[in-house]
């Protein structure tokens, strides 16, 4: 039986249309790691722990209470921080933080909207943990991750 170009071209294309949808799938995948200065004494927090923690209930490692930095500088790694470890919406959790600072008193946890700037309030306060990409901590000295939140693909 004679094969048409029909018949060679458009398996060939559709093939190259997948090698490029996996490649790009691959290229997107990335990691959000819970952070702090290499100066700090936590060795090890859980998700649960970081949870709490940015929803204002105090909590202490190695006898230090422990501060929750706000990373808002790429609003994509905020979004998944706020529905993958606190389980919020953006709206949701400022209303809870806001209800919560009026109950029991307290400060909301400081955002930080430049990278620089929370690197270099992560490096002077031991006590404090914020997160970012994995790909983010590389270029920054003296901080270190303290764990894995969350990995997956970014649509």
């Amino acid at each position: 039986m004679k094969k048409t170009w029909h018949g060679i071209i458009i398996p060939t294309l559709i093939f190259l249309g997948l090698i490029s949808i996996n490649s790009v799938k691959a290229e997107t995948q990335r990691s959000l790691l819970v952070v702090s200065s290499v100066d700090s004494s936590v060795t090890t927090i859980s998700r649960k722990e970081v949870r709490k923690l940015f929803l204002g209930v105090p909590v202490m490692k190695e006898k230090i209470r422990l501060k929750p930095l706000r990373n808002g500088s790429d609003p994509t790694s905020e979004e998944i921080f706020l529905q993958k470890v606190v389980f919020m919406s953006k709206r949701s959790y400022e209303r809870r933080l806001l209800s919560s600072v009026f109950r029991h008193g307290g400060e909301r946890p400081v955002k930080y909207s430049n990278l620089a700037e929370l690197v270099n309030k992560l490096n002077t306060s031991p006590e404090s943990l914020s997160y970012m990409w994995s790909d983010q901590i590389e270029n920054y000295e003296g901080i270190i991750s303290k764990g894995v939140l969350w990995t997956g693909q970014i649509d």
